[in-house]
């Protein structure tokens, strides 16, 4: 049985935490052993990996959480447009944002702490990723997220926090492409009545960081994302109160998102009155010191850009008091491997963070204590590297990057499941790259497992430090993006040749005659997933027995029985003797997101009336298996020769082959292939219908008359086709045949 987030208060401060952070209050003078660090890898020049890379596909990841209307030749090919519903139950339009996490579900809290953070990058190390070609990537990744903050903010005084919610989000294991199907896209506002200054001050400070870094490239957009955060601010500080969230996000306080959305408006708009919130707000006996920069608690960041903007050595102080924390002896738990350990839900977005405020505070040589910044920046580099590989275990926490990076993260789309399960398949469909999963305990054990959300989860609040973390890491040992990628193969995992639309075809009855039969009609796609609603099958038969014995199409009964939706037509004329029928769901979505809704079955009764014709004969009755399998997980019964059609298009499955349209009589004096009516050079039931035809008198075009003629007495009649059917039932071997 699935684990329900709903109940997971993933990220929150857990009781656990508060404890041992309440003992590291009372104990500032506790003292680690010394830590044995992991053997570096080997160094290329300066640097252990390359951070180009890793910085590349950091920022890709956050593609991959994207939701909205998505382009159609999207850079991610399992991805489609999702969530398109956000919003219309209030009448807006609140679609684009990111999921949160290995789930669905859409937080106004996390996007905009994500898109702070990533702001935050740009605005401290923006020459990193204009060095790599990557700062036209990591804005229009940013702008992803802040267009939807905008959205959320449609009047004064409110701002939407949450579009979906976890009790129906947390109960399927469904791509993002089919939330609006079988979750409930609830719109939750904030108000007068209801406020949430954490999520505003969030926002704000969002908005304001992006309005700072887009000044350059687009200023009127940039001047949008100040006044909205303006705006926001004043609904945050006006009406104070932490938002409704009792699960999932619930906040510790308000306080800290107030001074960080206040000290970016400040550092935007060069208003006083701004810093003069953001101080009072937070006074510096305020910041605890022993815990990080993180959604639920920004006091840490606040903290460094008053101390910063004032350069108030209280401020200072307690900023390099946290920093002195994390460093080995500091106090907080080391790994064996050396990793700095603070909590185990995110252990990797935990030390990932604090590396980028280390890395910030020691860039920084006019505030603080100048003999510290090359420790902190030594403490910030080890953690990032800790991540890349340079760990006990050899192996990367970066989904797709570096050696024996995680295969299996807890992330509903990467799965690509069709029946809402983690087992099926049994491995993840596509690549997630660049994702930071959750990490390892404070032993540096890991284990690489889709159902382990606490190790394994992945989440846009996850990688928003790490990347800030990595530009730094460029701009101090440079690094290379690869060239040319992705390539839309390159997210396919190797395991997966699994096939996306099929027919599996089973035989539930045959005598006299008549062979009923169970068709399921299966939609698995994940490249991406589809929902599917002009499905069909065809089944093709093979009629020259009947019109050789004189009868018409009314010698065969086609019915249809029990059915989930399908209607029949039929028959219709394909090739020569070749009929089919066809098995419809046109109306009935299909779609891979559960097993009542990755398939569609229909019972259909085939008949040949008064004893003529043979189900052996046709094209599809080789494919029809025994021993129906209802399981949705396997693939048995599947069959290419009952095709499965799109609106009439051919998906997947083999049509009986034609012969060429322009078969050229034999010339005189060559050899004749006897039998080959219509001159592809094989004898067999196409020829055999061609023949009839030609008995009765039917018109046919382009068929070599010498090789009909199977006895050699000059006529063509009933002997000549006797003997065609012999030859082609292996009964005699060779032609002609006197």
């Amino acid at each position: 049985m699935l684990k329900k987030r709903g109940v997971k208060l993933r990220k929150k401060l857990t009781f656990l935490t508060a404890f041992i952070m309440l003992v590291s209050l009372l104990l500032p003078s506790f003292v680690m052993q010394p830590v044995s660090f992991a053997s570096s890898s080997p160094r290329e020049g300066d640097r252990y990996y390359n951070y180009g890379e890793a910085l590349q596909k950091a920022i890709l990841f956050y593609k991959a959480n994207r939701l909205g209307d998505l382009p159609d030749d999207y850079i991610l090919p399992y991805r489609a447009d999702a969530a398109m519903t956000d919003g219309q139950d209030v009448g807006l339009d609140l679609t684009g944002g990111w999921a949160d996490a290995g789930d669905g579900i859409k937080f106004t809290h996390t996007i905009s702490y994500a898109a702070a953070q990533l702001g935050w990058a740009v605005y401290e190390y923006r020459d990193a990723f204009k060095k790599l070609g990557l700062l036209e990537e990591i804005l229009d990744e940013i702008k992803w997220g802040t267009d939807f903050l905008i959205k959320a903010n449609p009047e004064p005084n409110v701002l939407y926090y949450m579009c979906g919610y976890g009790e129906s989000d947390h109960s399927v294991w469904v791509p993002h492409e089919f939330l609006d199907y079988v979750t409930d896209r609830k719109s939750f506002r904030l108000d007068p009545s209801t406020p949430g200054s954490d999520v505003a001050g969030m926002t704000a400070a969002a908005l304001a960081i992006a309005s700072l870094i887009f000044e350059e490239t687009d200023p009127e957009y940039s001047q949008k994302c100040q006044m909205h955060a303006e705006r926001i601010f004043d609904f945050a500080y006006t009406y104070q109160g932490k938002n409704p969230l009792d699960i999932l996000y619930p906040s510790g306080s308000y306080v800290d998102d107030l001074a960080w959305g206040a000290i970016w408006l400040y550092i935007r708009t060069g208003e006083q009155h701004y810093l003069d919130k953001s101080i009072s707000i937070m006074p510096v006996k305020t910041i605890g010191g022993y815990h990080t920069h993180c959604w639920d608690d920004v006091s840490y960041g606040a903290a460094i850009k008053i101390a910063q903007v004032t350069k108030d050595e209280e401020y200072a102080y307690m900023v390099e008091r946290n920093l002195d924390f994390f460093l080995p002896g500091g106090g907080i738990t080391y790994s064996p491997g050396g990793l700095a350990w603070l909590s185990q839900w995110g252990s990797l977005r935990y030390a990932s963070t604090a590396a980028f405020l280390a890395f910030v505070w020691s860039d920084d040589k006019t505030v603080g204590t100048l003999s510290k910044k090359d420790e902190y920046r030594k403490f910030a580099e080890r953690q990032i590297n800790y991540i890349l590989g340079d760990n006990p275990r050899g192996g990367s926490y970066v989904v797709g990057f570096g050696e024996n990076s995680p295969k299996h993260p807890h992330h509903r789309t990467a799965h690509g499941s069709w029946v809402s399960m983690t087992d099926a398949p049994p491995f993840s469909r596509h690549i997630l790259y660049g994702a930071l999963v959750g990490g390892p305990d404070a032993t540096d054990y890991w284990e690489d497992n889709i159902d382990d959300y606490i190790m394994n989860e992945v989440a846009i609040d996850y990688n928003a430090g790490f990347v800030g973390a990595l530009a730094k890491m460029v701009d101090m040992y440079g690094g290379e993006i690869l060239e040319n990628w992705p390539q839309p193969e390159d997210f396919r995992a190797p395991e997966d040749d699994l096939e996306e639309y099929f027919v599996r075809v089973w035989r539930m009855y045959e005598g006299y005659g008549t062979v009923n039969v169970l068709f399921q009609v299966n939609n698995r796609s994940a490249r991406p997933p589809t929902v599917k609603d002009k499905l069909s099958a065809r089944y093709f038969m093979d009629l020259t027995e009947v019109f050789e014995a004189g009868r018409g199409l009314d010698a065969v009964e086609i019915k249809l029985g029990a059915h989930e939706g399908a209607t029949l037509h039929g028959l219709e004329h394909y090739y020569g003797n070749i009929y089919y029928f066809t098995v419809d769901f046109t109306g009935t979505p299909i779609m891979p997101a559960e097993w009542k809704l990755c398939q569609k079955e229909a019972n259909v009764s085939i008949s040949y009336k008064d004893g003529i014709g043979s189900h052996e004969n046709d094209w599809s009755y080789a494919g029809i298996h025994d021993n129906p399998d209802y399981d949705n997980i396997s693939f048995a019964g599947m069959t290419p020769l009952v095709p499965i059609y799109d609106d009439g298009v051919l998906l997947w499955g083999e049509e009986p082959p034609k012969g060429p349209d322009d078969t050229e009589p034999t010339p005189p004096g060559t050899d004749i292939i006897y039998g080959d009516l219509n001159g592809d050079e094989i004898v067999d039931s196409i020829d055999y219908m061609l023949l009839g035809r030609v008995i009765l008198e039917i018109p046919v075009q382009n068929v070599n008359l010498d090789a009909a003629d199977l006895n050699g007495d000059g006529i063509i009649n009933s002997a000549d086709s006797a003997i065609l059917s012999r030859y082609v039932l292996e009964i005699i071997d060779k032609l002609p045949y006197k």
